[in-house]
C-alpha cells in the first residue's frame, strides 16, 4: 500500500514541476511561433489581419468570418480569399510554415501540462504583449475558438 503513495506522490510531484517547466518555457514558445508566422503575416494585407483579429473575438467566429467577407465589394472578396488561401499552409507539414511549426512543436514537446487551455491562454497573452506577434495571438485564439465551436 505504501509503494502506491509513494507513486501517486511521485507522479503528482512530477506533475506540479513539469507544469512549472512548460509556464517557464511561455516566453521563448511564443517567440518561436510568432516566427514561424512573420512572414505569413507580413504577407497579409491589413484588411485580412484585420478579419482575422476581429473573428478571433468574435462568439462565433466562423459567422464573424463569413459575414466580413460578404460584406466586401466582389473585387475584395476575391482579394481576401487569395490571401486566405495561404492559411491552408499552416496544415501543411511540407511548407515552411509547417515545417517551423513542427520542429517547434518537437522542441517543446517535452513541456507537458495538465490544462492545455490555460497553457494557451498563457502563450497566447505572452503572443499579445510582445510586438510584431498580434497576428499570431489572433490565429491562435481563431483556432482555439474554431475547435471548441466544432466540439459542440
Amino acid at each position: 500500500m505504501k509503494k502506491i503513495s509513494y507513486l501517486v506522490l511521485a507522479v503528482v510531484v512530477m506533475s506540479i514541476i513539469s507544469c512549472s517547466t512548460a509556464d517557464q518555457k511561455v516566453p521563448q514558445m511564443a517567440a518561436d511561433f510568432c516566427n514561424c508566422f512573420s512572414k505569413m503575416e507580413r504577407d497579409l494585407s491589413g484588411s485580412t489581419k484585420n478579419i482575422v483579429a476581429k473573428a478571433s473575438e468574435a462568439a462565433d467566429p466562423e459567422k464573424s468570418l463569413q459575414n466580413a467577407v460578404l460584406a466586401m465589394n466582389e473585387e475584395d472578396q476575391v482579394a481576401i480569399a487569395t490571401e486566405m488561401e495561404s492559411f491552408s499552409e499552416i496544415d501543411d507539414e511540407n511548407s515552411e510554415i509547417g515545417k517551423c511549426i513542427k520542429n517547434v512543436e518537437k522542441k517543446y514537446d517535452n513541456a507537458y501540462t495538465f490544462n492545455q487551455d490555460k497553457f494557451a491562454q498563457k502563450v497566447i497573452k505572452e503572443l499579445e504583449s510582445k510586438q510584431g506577434c498580434g497576428f499570431t495571438a489572433s490565429l491562435l485564439k481563431l483556432g482555439l475558438k474554431m475547435e471548441k465551436n466544432s466540439k459542440k
